[in-house]
């Protein structure tokens, strides 16, 4: 995957834009769905000032977004979905992506940020002390009863954000809860967002998420040896799609370029036969 290395100060300034907005919805959203993740145990009312925060921030920042295979999943389902992670934008666009409610498994240090980490631990999150196997085993226990209340939990199985863009090697918690809890598992590819804000770096460019949905798979069955192979099947359908997801990207910026040239054509051979 490519990496734009140079600096460019609007990129800087939409950096900066980005992070002031998200603070500024925080406020604004953050009491509201802080309460109703108090008063609503079904998680919907917070699942809707969730999605309500990220449309927002998408709109607010022009982050477009390109979504395949949706038809795939059943409202009424719950699943793991598990997704490659390049990216702190991978966040909001899993969530509206989704179109049912859903809950991440995430570090516990974001409890300490005001409003968001709160709301995170209110609203169901599955936040992971990933030093403590204790931690651990509550956090499965905690998805699976998550997963029967119809709220579909993401995880991203690398752990963290790739430093190049590459999807790395998974770790098994995923496919563990998949394998407890027994419901199915969604491979899930995001392209774009690496090109748009990396790990590394300060500056935020535009461009368009792609995420493709793959089909998914059941679990209710499996055993513990089939869950090895299970992780590495979604890892390379990941791959796959990441690769199908790049290669649309591609063509249709190509013919965003050609678009222009193509109109002047059109338009001069229109024009043709009355100009002399």
């Amino acid at each position: 995957m490519s990496q734009k290395h140079s600096f460019e100060l609007s990129s800087f300034l939409r950096t900066l834009f980005l992070i002031f907005s998200a603070i500024v919805y925080s406020a604004i959203i953050g009491p509201p769905a802080i309460l109703t993740s108090l008063l609503d145990r079904s998680g919907r009312w917070p699942s809707f000032f969730q999605r309500l925060w990220v449309d927002w921030l998408l709109r607010t920042n022009g982050i477009k977004m390109r979504i395949n295979g949706t038809e795939r999943l059943k409202k009424e389902q719950s699943y793991v979905l598990v997704s490659n992670h390049a990216s702190i934008l991978d966040i909001p666009a899993m969530i509206f992506a989704a179109h049912f409610p859903v809950r991440f498994i995430a570090k516990k240090s974001l409890i300490w940020f005001p409003l968001f980490g709160w709301f995170l631990h209110l609203a169901g999150h599955i936040l992971l002390d990933r030093q403590s196997a204790q931690s651990a085993v509550r956090s499965l226990k905690k998805a699976s009863s998550q997963l029967k209340k119809g709220i579909s939990i993401i995880v991203f199985p690398e752990g963290t954000r790739s430093p190049d863009g590459e999807v790395k090697e998974f770790k098994r918690g995923a496919f563990l809860l998949a394998q407890h809890s027994r419901f199915p598992v969604v491979p899930v590819s995001i392209s774009g967002t690496y090109d748009m804000l990396p790990r590394q770096g300060w500056c935020f460019w535009p461009g368009t998420i792609h995420i493709r949905m793959g089909e998914p798979i059941p679990t209710w069955d499996l055993s513990h040896r089939e869950s090895n192979d299970l992780m590495r099947r979604v890892r390379q359908t990941i791959i796959e799609n990441l690769k199908k997801g790049t290669a649309e990207r591609e063509l249709s910026e190509k013919d965003r370029r050609k678009r222009p040239y193509d109109a002047m054509e059109d338009a001069g051979g229109r024009l043709g036969p009355l100009t002399r």
